[in-house]
């Protein structure tokens, strides 16, 4: 159970991290903590499955998520690892109310803020404060990082994926199984093991 005066913390983290994007005033960002909870999770929980359409965008105050999806042989395919400061969701059926085809899990016990999104989006409706928080966040994350993304995956080889990885989540490979990266980086284990091997000798 949080403290108050945790709670404070963790929302003034969310707060800091929103200005990347626009800095919110006192009463919009009120009433954006309304539509906010904080919950405590354990690693190994799932936050989302593929059997219910998402609810909730997830900020990370502490800890790491995977959001993951499973072919028809039942193999995982890791689409993203995300660290504190970062926002997760399950964006397509955020939007669409279908179930989503991805899963969310805790790599780490974490501490997360759930954003509802269907009041969220009231607020994007009515609150021209969140209306460009939204636009900016489309733009940098959904547009300009992920083209980025995509360029790598074809242009760069699995060091550099690997070295911008670490770049973007630091220390994250001494928190969570190397299998969890390498899956990332669309590699094997004994690759990300030569990569890692590689740099440190340099």
């Amino acid at each position: 159970m949080l403290t108050s005066k945790e709670e404070l913390i963790f929302l003034t983290q969310l707060r800091e991290v929103c200005k990347q994007y626009h800095d919110f005033s006192d009463d919009a960002f009120e009433a954006f903590k309304q539509i906010c909870f904080i919950k405590e999770v354990k690693k190994a929980e799932v936050l989302q499955d593929v059997y219910s359409p998402a609810k909730y965008i997830y900020f990370i105050c502490k800890g790491v998520l995977r959001t993951y999806f499973l072919n028809e042989e039942g193999a995982i395919y890791t689409k993203n690892l995300f660290s504190e400061n970062y926002f997760s969701a399950s964006k397509v059926s955020l939007l669409t109310q279908e179930d989503s085809y991805l899963c969310i899990d805790a790599l780490e016990d974490c501490t997360i803020i759930y954003i509802d999104f269907e009041e969220y989006k009231d607020l994007i409706k009515t609150n021209d404060e969140f209306k460009s928080f939204y636009i900016a966040y489309l733009e940098k994350n959904w547009v300009i990082v992920k083209e980025k993304n995509e360029i790598s995956l074809i242009l760069d080889d699995a060091s550099i994926r690997y070295k911008n990885f670490i770049k973007n989540n630091p220390n994250i490979e001494n928190r969570i199984s190397l299998q969890h990266i390498a899956n990332h980086l669309g590699i094997s284990p004994t690759q990300l093991s030569r990569i890692r091997k590689k740099l440190k000798e340099n």
